[in-house]
């Protein structure tokens, strides 16, 4: 939800760039938000739980899957769309993999068969999307497991390699945030063990990782 607040505010400040006969801009800021709020994070973040969609869940897990994964369709689709303008020919092909056949209607996003006559994306694609209840969540989340790659990173072992146990520091406002999303940064960083320690004087949003041990391979 926190990812979804983000890209709704992308989508109405691209949307003001366009307006504006500024497509350059708002060229330059989708893809900034591409790399640094989708692929490099929410897909990371999120890819754990929508793997699990047919594992046959139910209750709140089911809820959870669904989550991640209608956030990974829905940023794909939102995406899309604004760079569909400027690069008509890949969105156009992408657009064929994932939506253009789940329906015949040429009115609704998610559902044209070309992406060059969807609808421009605005709030409409977002309704239904409860407000987060912390905003800054995401950027918790992205935080805390760029400093756990980080440490991965000064040990010279690869991103994909499994932590036995962690210990992380961070304020104690900071880690009453990341409880929420703790479990997808554990399940991306691969963390099998793990102890959250308040540092009253990190940043807010700042971690710190104080003890870090590699499984073996």
């Amino acid at each position: 939800r926190a990812f979804i607040a983000k890209l709704r505010k992308h989508v109405a400040d691209a949307t003001e760039h366009f307006e504006d006969y500024n497509y350059a801009t708002a060229l330059q800021e989708t893809e900034s938000f591409f790399w640094s709020n989708f692929t490099d994070t929410n897909l990371d973040l999120a890819k754990n739980r929508a793997r699990a969609f047919e594992d046959g869940a139910t209750g709140d897990q089911a809820l959870a899957i669904g989550s991640a994964v209608a956030s990974l369709r829905l940023g794909l689709s939102v995406l899309l769309r604004l760079f569909a303008p400027i690069q008509p020919y890949i969105t156009e092909e992408i657009w064929s993999w994932c939506f253009s056949e789940e329906g015949a209607a040429d009115d609704a996003a998610g559902k044209a068969r070309s992406i060059h006559v969807a609808p421009w994306p605005s709030d409409s694609d977002f309704l239904g999307v409860t407000p987060p209840d912390h905003p800054e969540s995401f950027d918790v989340a992205v935080s805390a497991l760029g400093e756990i790659n980080k440490a991965k990173a000064d040990a010279e072992v690869s991103m994909g390699r499994e932590v036995a146990s962690l210990r992380l520091l961070a304020s104690p406002e900071t880690l009453s945030i990341l409880e929420g999303v703790a479990a997808d940064v554990l399940a991306a960083a691969r963390v099998a063990e793990h102890e959250f320690k308040a540092k009253a004087d990190l940043e807010p949003g700042q971690f710190q990782v104080d003890a870090i041990e590699f499984a073996e391979r």
